[in-house]
């Protein structure tokens, strides 16, 4: 087992899909994910990690505190948001934001997902949006090194036609309103954390430290496999070096 998949597993990762999301131009919204929109599903978890589908249109997105920075998300982006920031979400983030918790709807009685309508009579915007519960979050090393927004497109990379076809399904199904696609979600969300994880490690600077970067050196990566297996271990530096053949 790799070291990204060993501290993964450790964090007990549970994927799950709460809303589904119409917006029409103009529009922004507060929003912070409380854990009750995620129950039952969320179980004991400790640490909410969020994300946001957009399916069809575009929107703004920014994490309050950081200097201002937007971010523009289009049909097939996803963002993350590995620490549940506050966060506002618009066609124009100079508006007025509307707390989000209070557009929110339940879900049918037969059961499906909250749902939100909400905006003015400009171009429309749909979003599925979904939670990866975890526990033992603190000091966790993949999450606290994380940045408050991730962004990246299912239509790019290795893994991007399966991303998109089976999203792209599943976020149709939900919006029908028929049966199982909230499973298919569900375990998605959790594929898509590591993806999503996987693509930010390969993009950091030559120059880069700490523990993602040195998932990319593959003597690094492999002396960090070593030490997550085996934490009772009193490893040495010669020990590691003749395992992993430097």
């Amino acid at each position: 087992m790799d070291a990204l998949s060993d501290v993964l597993r450790v964090a007990h990762l549970t994927g799950g899909v709460f809303l589904h999301a119409e917006f029409f131009a103009p529009w922004c919204i507060a929003a912070r994910v409380s854990p009750e929109h995620c129950s039952p599903a969320l179980g004991p978890a400790s640490h909410l990690i969020i994300y946001h589908y957009v399916v069809e249109g575009d929107l703004r997105i920014r994490v309050e505190g950081e200097d201002g920075k937007d971010l523009m998300l289009r049909a097939g982006e996803v963002v993350l948001l590995p620490r549940n920031d506050l966060h506002l979400m618009g066609s124009d983030l100079s508006l007025t934001p509307v707390t989000g918790s209070e557009l929110i709807q339940p879900p049918p009685r037969d059961g499906g997902l909250y749902s939100i309508h909400h905006g003015g009579d400009g171009g429309r915007t749909r979003m599925v949006c979904g939670f990866l519960g975890c526990a033992n979050a603190e000091g966790n090393p993949v999450i606290s090194t994380l940045p408050p927004l991730l962004k990246f497109s299912v239509e790019q990379g290795g893994a991007a036609e399966w991303i998109r076809s089976t999203f792209q399904y599943a976020a149709e199904e939900v919006s029908a309103g028929r049966p199982g696609s909230e499973t298919v979600l569900a375990k998605l969300s959790e594929l898509l954390f590591v993806e999503a994880v996987r693509r930010y490690a390969e993009a950091l600077p030559d120059d880069q430290t700490g523990w993602l970067a040195g998932l990319r050196d593959p003597h690094v990566a492999r002396a960090l496999a070593l030490l997550h297996r085996d934490t009772t271990r009193r490893w040495t530096v010669d020990d590691l070096g003749r395992e992993v053949g430097l």
